[in-house]
């Protein structure tokens, strides 16, 4: 996919879509930037087996002195950036009634703030570069309403919005930024969310059940789509919203 040598940032990259996505890169030829808030240099690791470069920053996303070192450390190290993918988030199973203040704020910060935090410096750089590519990553909760998850649906839907702004912005500065919204997705983190519920089984047989295709997604199979918007044979593409959600908003 004419990724090679292309440098990549991608958030929320220890686990789940935001680690497949590292080792699709990584296959791809890209030199690879894993940040993560928790401790990822075994990743890395694994990444160095493949015969990859890549390594790992460790950065909160909502902090704007890290994202500014995590970037500053990826252009020391490998001399510019071309694609930032947008990944590192949280999630939260309540009702807005439910739902504290000091909750709501973790999770906007996480999930809204740091995608914004994050663009703002690489977009300096990429203009710098003469072009580049961000990917956000939201969900389909973002593009349609949830029982029991309205934080974390607020703020993809932001991260929807925030997506076209920031394309409508920056395609004269040869920025294309697109977002990908997954359906369900085998991770850790969903993983957590039905295992905390009262009957686990019960629990992700309704979020399948809401799918067109009757099961959860792998990682590999978002990450498939986040390196082919990355990559130069989707160059028409930019401030697009894709659905990889199993059918989930075809209803």
């Amino acid at each position: 996919m004419n990724l090679k040598g292309k440098v990549v940032i991608v958030t929320g990259a220890k686990s789940g879509i935001g680690l497949a996505t590292a080792i699709r890169f990584a296959d791809e030829g890209a030199r690879v930037v894993v940040a993560d808030v928790r401790e990822a240099s075994q990743e890395v690791s694994e990444l160095d087996k493949r015969g990859a470069e890549a390594v790992f920053v460790q950065v909160d996303v909502s902090n704007g002195s890290q994202v500014v070192a995590l970037i500053e450390k990826t252009v020391a190290t490998f001399g510019r950036l071309d694609i930032l993918v947008n990944n590192a988030g949280v999630e939260l199973a309540k009702k807005i009634t439910d739902t504290t203040e000091a909750e709501w704020e973790r999770l906007m910060n996480v999930n809204l703030k740091g995608v914004f935090l994050c663009s703002k410096s690489a977009i300096q750089v990429m203009q710098r570069n003469g072009g580049g590519v961000i990917i956000n990553v939201a969900s389909e909760l973002g593009l349609v309403g949830g029982s029991e998850i309205a934080a974390y649906t607020a703020s993809k839907g932001g991260v929807v919005q925030l997506t076209k702004a920031m394309a409508i912005d920056h395609a004269s500065d040869g920025i294309r930024v697109n977002c990908i919204a997954p359906g369900p997705v085998s991770t850790p983190l969903l993983e957590e969310i039905i295992k905390s519920a009262s009957n686990a089984e019960q629990e992700r047989q309704s979020i399948v059940s809401k799918t067109l295709l009757k099961r959860l997604a792998r990682p590999e199979e978002i990450a498939n789509v986040i390196v082919f918007v990355a990559s130069d044979e989707a160059s028409y593409m930019t401030g697009a919203i894709v659905s990889v959600d199993g059918g989930w908003t075809a209803h």
